[in-house]
């Protein structure tokens, strides 16, 4: 039985993105960071080629994929030797235990990035706040791009966020990087194209594996709660009450009319974190304030932005079948919020930050985005019911709360039917 991890916004492809490997939808959080904000950040810059596909291996903060790269230019930070290794979120061990990290991209042999890091103390690469720092070099009709590991055409709602989706052209965007390391980058940042988006619309999305089987939690037909709980401490430099915001995200999943959900909160806390998933057997459902395994590098920065949360279950690669549907069974959940994020969710009395939960609490038990990111498109040209969605790839920040939309409801009410009869297992458990 394969054992797989999937993770999750400020929460937010193309056809040609196809070439990229088996790039999965984003599932975090995150607000997004001006290129400048983002070079300014960065201990490192390089662009590089992907050489080797390395085995996975146990890692500070879980399963990571390892990469072998072939630097072809360095544009800031100490001195790389030509051949480095990238760490990724997620994998599959020797011994069968694998975490896949939902949003996370499989990297192939041959693909050229364009990569913000850090660098670990064991000489890997890590990429700066997540995938936020990871650009993948492109062509299309002709023209050589940037196009963010985030997303492809971008999102292309109003603003800041929609601006630092776009593509990059090339050697327009090289050149202010290299501008930008002497201080010389011009005010205007003229490397943006356009290209045209291709994307399919279907009514909301689920969490799937690499056997395209969605995600799902059998102990709620049996009403048996999904608790949660926390580290210690709560989130730093907080004034609101970060652990109501769990309760507020439990209780709405909890009191959705058209689903059988149970989760609650508990209110305990644990001293520290395991790496998570590694076993195949659940140690408790946690939210993990202050990023404290650093599976997100960086800080959120309360000006400039960055990546707020990521989430999501560990599960059976199986077939379990409810209502007709063959599903992979998750055992375990988990929510890593940013360090450095509490002033984001303070924000509107803390509904921001409760919108984040529920967010992530959807990705845990079995949402995908609705619009916005890599497998969804854009969500300008969505349908209105996916665009003013909760678990739509971008966090709104506009006093929602803890709270689901239509979209939302419907994919609760398609995978956990209230009132479901007693399901069929294909592979035998109960």
């Amino acid at each position: 039985m394969k054992i797989t991890y999937s993770r999750a916004a400020r929460i937010v492809l193309l056809a040609t993105l196809l070439c990229l490997g088996s790039a999965n939808s984003w599932a975090l959080s995150y607000v997004m960071m001006s290129d400048r904000d983002l070079l300014d950040s960065s201990p490192l810059l390089v662009r590089a080629q992907v050489i080797e596909v390395l085995p996975a291996r146990g890692g500070p903060a879980g399963i990571e994929s390892v990469y072998s790269l072939q630097i072809q230019e360095q544009f800031k930070g100490a001195q790389l030797p030509v051949v480095v290794q990238l760490t990724l979120p997620g994998g599959l061990l020797n011994s069968g235990f694998g975490q896949v990290n939902f949003g996370i991209p499989k990297l192939q042999p041959g693909q050229t990035l364009l990569l913000f890091a850090e660098q670990r103390s064991d000489g890997s690469l890590q990429a700066m706040q997540l995938t936020m720092g990871m650009f993948f070099r492109l062509q299309q009709h002709g023209v050589d791009y940037y196009e963010r590991a985030l997303s492809a055409e971008g999102d292309r709602g109003e603003g800041f966020n929609a601006t630092y989706h776009r593509p990059r052209a090339a050697e327009p965007f090289d050149r202010w990087l290299r501008a930008a390391k002497y201080g010389k980058a011009a005010a205007t940042e003229d490397y943006f194209i356009d290209l045209k988006a291709v994307s399919s619309w279907q009514k909301f999305n689920l969490l799937r594996g690499d056997n395209n089987n969605a995600v799902r939690w059998f102990q709620f037909d049996t009403d048996t709660a999904l608790n949660w709980v926390s580290t210690a401490g709560g989130q730093a430099g907080m004034v609101q009450n970060e652990f109501a915001m769990i309760t507020a995200a439990a209780n709405a999943l909890t009191n959705d009319a058209g689903s059988r959900l149970t989760v609650t909160h508990s209110g305990a806390t644990i001293p520290s974190p395991d790496t998570h998933c590694d076993n195949g057997n659940s140690d408790g459902h946690a939210v993990l304030w202050n990023d404290p395994l650093n599976a997100i590098s960086g800080s959120y920065n309360c000006a400039n932005g960055g990546v707020l949360a990521s989430a999501g279950p560990c599960f059976f690669e199986t077939s379990t079948i409810s209502n007709g549907q063959p599903y992979n069974e998750a055992f375990e959940g988990r929510i890593q919020i940013q360090d450095n994020a509490g002033c984001y969710f303070d924000g509107d009395s803390g509904r921001n930050g409760a919108e984040v939960m529920a967010h992530e609490m959807g990705h845990v038990i079995g949402l995908a985005h609705s619009c916005g990111d890599a497998e969804t498109g854009s969500c300008a040209g969505a349908p209105a019911a996916a665009q003013v969605a909760t678990m739509r790839a971008s966090a709104f920040g506009d006093g929602r709360g803890a709270s689901f939309m239509p979209d939302d409801q419907a994919a609760l009410a398609f995978v956990y039917p209230s009132g479901l009869s007693p399901n069929i297992f294909a592979n035998g458990f109960e």
